[in-house]
This record gives structure tokens, sequence and C-alpha cells, in this order.
């Protein structure tokens, strides 16, 4: 992620609209800068022609392409999110993508469907995220596989020399963003085998692209604290959870100067990037050429 966030409401909704215009640009920026891990992430996996792919928080629409071309006409490839005004398009031009509106905490999915389950950058935000895993593991066919990639804030957390607006505007979010390093453990007791937990260190530096995106991110996020300002119930909720909208908007100015300045650099998150698969024999896929994550062609079982 890589660049990562989104504050949640009580709900556990994502509240930034992909619809927005704003939104589509920082969506845009998310995918340049985390579609090459995902997709080096999928092939790892061997995901080819006919497999079943579920695609939770599918967002602007990139890995759900990217699936659509690698499973075929033989695949199939169900992209979920609650606002699927920029996947629409997907579903009337690729005939092997269904698009599905819905909340992943109330989300229904047939069981022992999937090849694969992967969402990037969603679990993190959510209500629910222990709940969506059990639920993903049950959608999984025997020998199917899930792919997680969320964020951890503990490092930034940690920066003991990061600056007072660093501090003040990103400190709330990171102390919220401690559920990814559960991933792991938590499959395990699902009873997922060969679960792999690929952690890797992001640096927040200014002056890049990674930058950018967060200032397009912290823009969205400053509308919704003006708002919460003009709303005590609201503005309470956000205090209790550590989201002072006061400290936030005060210090944004100076923040962003921070992004936009190439000597600024400071320990940001650890990227958890898990896999795991159902024991079992995936089904044989005619036509398939693609091997499985041990590197052996799928047997029947």
């Amino acid at each position: 992620m890589v660049c990562d966030d989104g504050p949640v409401t009580n709900t556990g909704h994502y509240p930034l609209r992909n619809a927005d215009e704003r939104e589509g640009r920082r969506l845009a920026l998310l995918q340049k800068l985390g579609d090459p891990m995902t997709v080096r992430g999928l092939e790892h996996l061997g995901v080819g022609p006919g497999w079943r792919c579920a695609e939770l928080g599918a967002g602007g629409g990139s890995v759900v392409e990217w699936l659509s071309a690698r499973v075929g006409p033989t695949g199939t490839v169900t992209a979920v999110d609650q606002d699927t005004s920029r996947l629409d398009r997907l579903a009337a031009t690729l005939a092997n993508v269904e698009v599905v509106e819905a909340d992943l905490c109330a989300l229904q999915l047939p069981e022992d469907s999937f090849d694969l389950v992967h969402s990037r950058s969603v679990l993190m935000h959510v209500s629910c995220p222990d709940h969506v895993l059990e639920h993903a593991v049950r959608w999984l066919a025997p020998g199917g596989q899930v792919f997680f990639e969320e964020t951890d804030g503990a490092p930034g957390q940690q920066a003991a020399e990061a600056p007072e607006a660093f501090r003040a505007v990103f400190g709330p979010l990171l102390s919220r963003w401690g559920w990814a390093r559960t991933i792991a453990d938590t499959l395990r007791g699902l009873g997922l085998v060969e679960v792999e937990d690929d952690v890797r260190q992001d640096p927040l530096k200014g002056g890049t692209e990674q930058s950018e995106f967060w200032k397009f991110t912290l823009g969205s996020v400053a509308d919704i604290q003006k708002q919460a300002l003009h709303s005590p119930p609201r503005s309470a909720e956000r205090r209790a959870h550590g989201l002072d909208p006061g400290d936030l908007l005060r210090e944004l100015p100076a923040m962003l100067a921070l992004l936009d300045d190439p000597s600024f650099s400071v320990p940001f998150t650890a990227r958890h990037r898990v896999t795991g698969r159902r024991p079992g024999n995936r089904r044989a896929v005619s036509g398939s050429a693609q091997p499985g994550k041990d590197g052996k062609e799928p047997s029947t079982g």
C-alpha cells in the first residue's frame, strides 16, 4: 500500500466514494503503486486459465481486469465492492466478470466455490475483518488459496523522531492499523495450510507518487473531519477513537508541506502479504497450463 488509508465509520463502511473525481485519482495512484507487487503475488500462486476468483473490495478494477485476462474464458472473476461505480463497465465488457455490490460484513458467496479469494488494503478498514476471513475460508474450494494484502502501522507509531505534524495527522490512523499482524495466525486457526506472511516495511517519503497518493487521501479525510466538527455526536465519536478533528485540521497544512518535501522520510508501515491454502486437491481445469504454488499440476480430488 505501498499506501493505504480510509477511516471507517461507526458502521464499518469505507466512507470514500469511488465515484468521486478525487477518489478516482486516488484509486488510480493506488493501483499504480500496488499492482506490481499484487501481480507478482498472484503469479506466484499460479493463478491461470479456468480459475474461479473473488476480488473483495475491487475498487478501481485493475486487479479484476488482470485476473479476467489471466483466467480466460473458462475462468470467472467475482468483483465485490460497496460502491461499484468504477466496476460496472467491466461487467459490461468482460464476459467472465460478475460485479457484486455489497458490504463485506454482510457478503454472502457460495461455499466451496473459489480457487482464489484476494483483497488489498480493504479488511484493515472494516469493522469485521475476522468475520470476512472466516467466510473467505468457507468460500474456498478444496485446494483453493487466499491472498490478503494489508498494512500494520507499528513502524510509524514507533518513529521517535517523526515531526509533530506526522504524529498528529498519522498517529491516530497508524494506531488503528494493528490487525494485519494477526492474519496468518487466524488463517492457521481456520485450518488453512502453507500459510505464509511476507512482511516488508515501507517508509513514507516526500516528493514521490506515494506522497501524492497521501495528499489525495488526506484531502478526503479533511473533508470528513470538517463535517464531524459541525456534528457534536460525530465529533465525540471520533475523539473516542483517537481521531480529534481539530488536531488533524490544525496540523494538516504542515503535513502536506512535508509530503511535498523530497528530503522528508519517516518509518511508516509494515506491509503484510499473507497467503494460505485450503487442504485438498484443486480441481483439474481443461486446458490449464498453470502449475499450483508447489510447482505441481493440480490433480482431481
